[in-house]
């Protein structure tokens, strides 16, 4: 038999079988989105114009945020990036040329910020209460069917 013309079969079919099979490759991403994704950012400028729909041609912002504002970015773009307002909530977009990444002091003052002082902790887990007597008519049953009223004679006694 001549095994050199099943040589290169077999090296290909080798090469075929090693390509497809799987791995535990963790994704690639690119570094800076990864680092920028859902991270706090600041408004890096004196004022910067803050849309909420985004950003159109011959229309003026809806509000214009000052330099170290707070935002949280939520879609990173090259032009404009989607951003949260940290201190209202309020999305909208802003140029990603006027944010850069929040320092970590400026974090730890925005997390002390976000942290209630009056809140304990509490040590029970959390039990859903009903009030049971209400007069909601959602949880009152349906009033029973009443008898007809013409109901036959009752029966002689005997």
């Amino acid at each position: 038999m001549n095994y050199s013309r099943l040589l290169p079969a077999a090296a290909l079919l080798a090469i075929f079988i090693t390509g497809c099979s799987s791995t535990n490759k963790p994704a690639v991403t690119t570094a800076t989105t990864a680092k920028r994704d859902g991270k706090l950012f600041v408004v890096s400028v004196e004022s910067a114009p803050f849309f909420r729909h985004g950003p159109q041609t011959g229309v003026d912002p809806d509000k214009t945020l000052s330099k170290e504002t707070v935002v949280k970015l939520i879609r990173p773009s090259f032009g404009y990036s989607k951003v949260e307002l940290v201190a209202t909530g309020e999305q909208g977009y802003v140029s990603s040329e006027e944010i850069r990444p929040a320092s970590s002091a400026l974090l730890a003052s925005v997390s002390a910020l976000k942290a209630d002082p009056l809140a304990t902790p509490s040590t029970q887990p959390s039990v859903e209460q009903f009030n049971l007597n209400s007069s909601d008519p959602r949880l009152v049953p349906p009033p029973e069917d009443l008898p007809p009223a013409e109901l036959p004679a009752p029966a002689p006694e005997q």
